[in-house]
């Protein structure tokens, strides 16, 4: 079982929580016409009670993921170069190193991946929060 507390700011704000069996559930929700909306929120896995993962999709820059576990916490990364570059993903001051989203494809098969097998995908690359720069942030 997947639980998601999810923000979404397309046409207004609105929450989204509850329960499903499988991301492609979620996706449904979440993606209406195939349109990515900007939002962000949490996901827990029933196999995984340890678990936190934090996700914020950016219609301009993609999907950006947090997976938090006993031990540490690893980004997604998707350009070394702008990690020192963030965007207010909010609009209200919560700002992403715009260089930890990734594209909305791999992001998916990355999530479903740590879902079903409890291991960062070796589809992308992934930094723990120590390598961000002091001008950089994320959110977990």
């Amino acid at each position: 079982m997947i639980h998601y507390n999810i923000d979404t700011t397309e046409n207004e704000y609105c929450n989204l929580e509850g329960d499903v069996e499988t991301l492609i559930e979620l996706k449904q929700i979440l993606f209406k016409n195939d349109m990515v909306p900007d939002l962000v929120g949490y996901l827990s896995f029933d196999n995984a009670p340890n678990v936190s993962v934090c996700i914020s999709a950016q219609k301009e820059l993609g999907f950006f993921i947090s997976i938090t576990d006993d031990e540490n916490t690893y980004l997604t990364l998707g350009d070394k170069n702008t990690l020192n570059e963030t965007v207010d993903v909010w609009g209200d001051g919560l700002y992403i190193s715009k260089g930890l989203f990734i594209p909305f494809s791999i992001a998916w098969k990355c999530l479903d991946e740590y879902m079903l097998f409890n291991k960062l995908s070796d589809e992308i690359k992934w930094i723990t929060s120590d390598e961000i720069p002091e001008d950089g942030n994320f959110i977990c």
